[in-house]
């Protein structure tokens, strides 16, 4: 099994803080912010429904001609690639640090309301995403490195919890964790068995709790 503190590579995920500033080189300032509009256009038609919108429709709600996305962007999967990512960091820096203190009771509210933001905000892109995925290395690895970041986001703030557990125990039980809370099992949930957001969110914190050795505390009454 993979160690999932592994892929010291992978690109971070940073909370918090502005956008990136532009090149101070005007002409590579202009070419970047091409790139995120016509990025930017791309999550907005995906949000709208749109999962496979053509270069055509994307360049119109960008304001730019088809060539245009072109020469800045070699193919479509490259494109998608980039505004997954892109949207993946805009949601991140609407995130507060999540402190590793506190008893469980706390960090479990607070990392559950994140991730059920998380889910619902990345929900129509990462839709879109399954039917580019196979073909696009860089929305590959892009993905990835958003499953990486969650591995490390949960170790970070159950290590408490996960630290009674030595070796492969504690790695097997940190790869179940991931997998309860990743998207794919948040689809799962909410698009095929069409559960409400509050039920998908027992169902994580139940999974968790049982994984973690954490019983829910008796309500006092």
């Amino acid at each position: 099994m993979n160690n999932p503190d592994d892929a010291k590579e992978s690109p971070r995920w940073e909370r918090g803080g502005q956008e990136a500033p532009l090149p101070s080189d005007g002409r590579e300032a202009r070419a970047e912010r091409t790139k995120k509009a016509v990025a930017d256009a791309l999550i907005d038609l995906i949000e709208d429904g749109d999962l496979r919108p053509t270069s055509k429709v994307i360049a119109e709600r960008a304001g730019v001609s088809e060539r245009t996305i072109f020469q800045h962007f070699p193919d479509l999967e490259t494109l998608f690639g980039v505004a997954s990512r892109r949207l993946g960091e805009r949601i991140v820096r609407q995130l507060e640090y999540m402190s590793t203190e506190g008893p469980f009771e706390v960090r479990i509210r607070n990392y559950l309301d994140e991730l059920v933001y998380l889910n619902e905000s990345m929900t129509p892109v990462r839709r879109a995403s399954r039917l580019h995925e196979p073909f696009s290395p860089l929305l590959e690895n892009s993905l990835n490195s958003w499953r990486t970041e969650m591995r490390r986001g949960i170790s970070r703030i159950f290590q408490e919890e996960l630290d009674r557990n030595e070796g492969e125990e504690r790695s097997v039980i940190l790869e179940g964790l991931a997998l309860v809370a990743n998207w794919s099992s948040w689809e799962n949930m909410r698009g095929h068995s069409e559960m409400s957001t509050e039920l998908a969110r027992r169902v994580i914190e139940t999974s968790f709790r049982a994984l973690l050795n954490e019983p829910k505390p008796t309500e006092i009454a």
